[in-house]
């Protein structure tokens, strides 16, 4: 409900900059970015805090938190009369709300560690459906009633995802609080000789103590993931841009053409979703580090050719094939995190990976749109590059790690420390 609702209004947001009295396509375009870029680049670096908070006082309230400091946004939303309202209300929003970050943390709370691919996949597989099915919603209730009063649709979704978690949702105890205490103790990066233990105390029921930050940055892949889930993310939006231009390069001034252009993006936005949730069911029996190194390397063979198509059909093959190949990359990032990541410390560590994730998304736009400049070829060239280095990243995290087996050790005789 909450990524459906974004997603009714959002895409439509130039033309409701344009009503609240901004002329002229470059003053349009520059309020637009503007206004789409300031929350989640805010939600992106406060969200980590937010996590650590809520790994202190409960994840139950936190949401609550989020959810009514969105709800109470897009119901603001239908009363600006200004464009600094608008922008405002998003600074507020990003300062304040942060469900992005916190969104695969809430699915994974209390969750056994061989289901978390799963409950990642479908959480991501949800997010990628709104936004090959909320636009399409959404355009038609902007046709019918309005946007200002589609900004009131997203408010009433919104009060009943508040409902869901207030008379729904509780939060489960942590299965490693429930545990003796001991130390949880992870092998290292490597051998032996390239660094120390990490250890990780584990502090006894009613006196938790979430690890701190450094202490989680110090857990096996977790430094690794951070720049993979920026880069995929930072790919990935910046398609959001590089498709509509290639289909009217393609196309020239044809009519229908952001029919066509709806349907290339909603299409992809399907396989994307459809490669999430099954490559989150199969994380549970297969090796993610291996099926994340295929999905990359598909995707590095899939998108250069995409900037040297001369017709319609094979971009709009490619564009499928691509979501198919690289949709679940990111569930298989978080999935690689949940078998490190202590429960006592999920929000904090989930928070940080979705942190960097937002910030690769809010950049890869600006960046595909100053490489488009040069040409429209490039950006898809360095999404090649971008994937191709990846390849080589994971390649490199896999021959240094295997899987599972170097990820946790066992614990040490006696459960002494």
């Amino acid at each position: 409900m909450v990524f459906l609702g974004f997603n009714l209004v959002m895409p439509f947001l130039p033309f409701y900059v344009e009503s609240l009295g901004v002329h002229g396509v470059e003053r349009v375009a520059l309020w637009s970015g503007i206004i789409l870029s300031v929350s989640p680049l805010l939600a992106s670096v406060l969200g980590p805090l937010w996590g650590r908070l809520a790994d202190r006082v409960g994840m139950r309230i936190m949401v609550q938190r989020v959810l009514l400091t969105i709800t109470l946004h897009w119901g603001l939303m239908c009363f600006a009369t200004s464009v600094w309202h608008v922008l405002g209300l998003r600074i507020l929003l990003g300062l304040f709300s942060g469900f992005g970050t916190m969104s695969v943390a809430l699915v994974t709370h209390g969750c056994p560690r061989e289901r978390i691919g799963r409950a990642v996949g479908t959480l991501q597989a949800t997010q990628i459906l709104s936004t090959a099915v909320g636009p399409f919603i959404g355009g038609i209730l902007a046709q019918a009633i309005g946007i200002r009063h589609t900004f009131a649709a997203t408010f009433v979704l919104c009060v009943g995802a508040l409902c869901f978690v207030l008379f729904l949702y509780r939060d489960t105890a942590a299965e490693d609080v429930a545990s003796p205490a001991r130390p949880i103790v992870v092998s290292p990066a490597g051998p032996v000789a390239e660094g120390v233990r990490a250890v990780l105390p584990v502090a006894p029921a009613g006196a938790p103590a979430p690890p701190r930050f450094r202490e989680i940055l110090a857990l096996p892949f977790f430094l690794s993931l951070l720049p993979l889930l920026f880069l995929v993310n930072l790919v990935d939006r910046s398609l959001g841009l590089l498709v509509p231009l290639a289909v009217a390069s393609l196309l020239g001034r044809a009519t229908g053409i952001e029919a066509v252009a709806g349907m290339v993006i909603s299409a992809g936005a399907f396989a994307s979703a459809a490669s999430a949730y099954l490559l989150g069911r199969s994380a549970g029996g297969l090796p993610p580090l291996r099926l994340l190194l295929l999905t990359i390397f598909a995707g590095t063979l899939l998108i250069v050719p995409m900037g040297f198509c001369g017709t319609l059909g094979p971009f709009a093959l490619l564009r499928v094939l691509l979501g198919f190949a690289v949709g679940g990359a990111a569930t298989l990032g978080y999935t690689l995190a949940g078998d490190v990541i202590p429960n006592a410390a999920r929000a904090s560590g989930y928070a940080l990976l979705s942190s960097a994730a937002m910030l690769g998304g809010a950049l890869g736009p600006l960046l595909a749109g100053l490489l488009t400049s040069i040409d429209l070829r490039v950006p898809f060239l360095a999404g090649g590059a971008v994937y191709l280095g990846l390849t080589v990243h994971v390649a490199l995290l896999q021959r240094r790690h295997g899987w599972r087996e170097a990820v946790v050790a066992p614990p040490l005789p006696g459960g002494g420390g």
